[in-house]
């Protein structure tokens, strides 16, 4: 969340197709197959030795955008990768983000197509094996040379009122020159009091929007998105949808008017986030294992590996529930509403326990 049917190689199997080791932009090779490798559903559309994670429609919903971290590099490039809507060869492949390409570390995440030709992303650079970043920021670029970017807002940053943002997910284009993201605390730790490895948790802090006709512009938060954990934007520029970390609902508010509308509550069925509407549909990731608390460290976070994908017709009510291979993250409805790839991440039996697999695909559903 390409190449061989439904399968995406890393790229030392790719040197001789698409020339990953010094990545021109997009780097393209004419598509073998637009057939998923295995058409039982839920389709399966990713086999990466990484995970594959952070998927976006284009906006006519002619291909999957994705990010692959590549562990066939000596740099794990995390790369921008496109592939069929409905599974099949990889089209196009965007690794080395900075000059030095191999020597560093770089990464793509969450893409963003916009309707004019332009996509956003998230660009991190580091040196190999480093455990932080040495720079994070929301990139934009052409669709065709997502290397010839611009950086729209460099992180971390602190808002007016004190709130700081060190990442950023879940980016939307609002209107053809606004973006909608999710602003996010990341945490680096230890996972135990004897682990040498080290553990990286986001967690939601605001939903902001960013003007890119106005360069320079500051982020801005969303009035009473404090403490968020998903957004999306509506059916209109003036409305977006929201949730918020420990909580059960689901918000929508209107920008022009400050009204603010449970859209719906999962109640028992646990902790809700993730949201991406479409229409008259809304995906959101619902239970599963998360928990909200405070950390002695880093204060509020929401620890979360993954739930239960629920798609509700915002008009009926009806809700429905997608069965799949383990716990799911980040779900994105096609342009038509009718299709969902969504992050799947495993369910590992080990001596303590079950365990979620660290290593995420990407499938595909279609929505009854």
């Amino acid at each position: 969340m390409q190449s061989k049917p439904g399968r995406l190689r890393t790229c030392l199997l790719m040197l001789a197709s698409v020339g990953c080791g010094h990545t021109e932009p997009f780097s393209s090779t004419p598509p073998a197959t637009d057939q998923p490798f295995d058409a039982l559903p839920p389709i399966r559309l990713t086999f990466n030795q990484g995970p594959d994670r952070g998927a976006a429609w284009l906006p006519d919903g002619s291909g999957i955008l994705y990010s692959a971290q590549q562990l066939g590099r000596a740099d794990h490039d995390v790369c921008l990768a496109l592939i069929p809507p409905g599974g099949g060869s990889q089209r196009q492949l965007t690794c080395d983000l900075s000059p030095t390409g191999i020597d560093s570390t770089d990464a793509i995440e969450s893409p963003a197509a916009g309707p004019d030709g332009r996509i956003a992303f998230v660009a991190r650079a580091s040196r190999i094996q480093a455990i932080t970043p040495e720079n994070t920021s929301i990139a934009v670029a052409s669709f065709t040379n997502p290397t010839g970017r611009t950086r729209a807002q460099i992180f971390p940053y602190t808002l007016p009122d004190g709130a700081q943002h060190s990442g950023a997910s879940q980016l939307r284009w609002l209107t053809p020159d606004v973006l909608l993201y999710l602003g996010e605390r990341v945490d680096y730790h230890h996972p135990c009091d004897r682990c040498v490895e080290w553990d990286t948790t986001t967690t939601g802090v605001d939903v902001v929007s960013l003007d890119l006709a106005q360069p320079g512009s500051p982020p801005e938060r969303i009035p009473g998105t404090e403490n968020a954990s998903g957004a999306s934007a509506g059916a209109t520029a003036d409305q977006i949808y929201y949730t918020v970390n420990g909580d059960s609902r689901v918000y929508r508010r209107t920008l022009s008017t400050g009204l603010v509308e449970v859209v719906h509550d999962f109640g028992p069925d646990g902790l809700t986030r993730d949201v991406h509407v479409v229409g008259n549909r809304m995906a959101a990731v619902v239970g599963g294992r998360v928990t909200y608390g405070i950390s002695p460290a880093f204060g509020p976070t929401q620890w979360d590996s993954g739930g239960v994908v629920h798609v509700i017709d915002l008009q009926s009510g009806a809700d429905v529930t997608l069965d799949g291979p383990g716990l799911f993250r980040r779900p994105q409805l096609s342009p038509s509403g009718t299709r969902l790839v969504v992050e799947t991440y495993p369910l590992i039996d080990s001596p303590t326990g079950t365990i979620v697999s660290r290593r995420s695909d990407l499938y595909l559903y279609q929505i009854p």
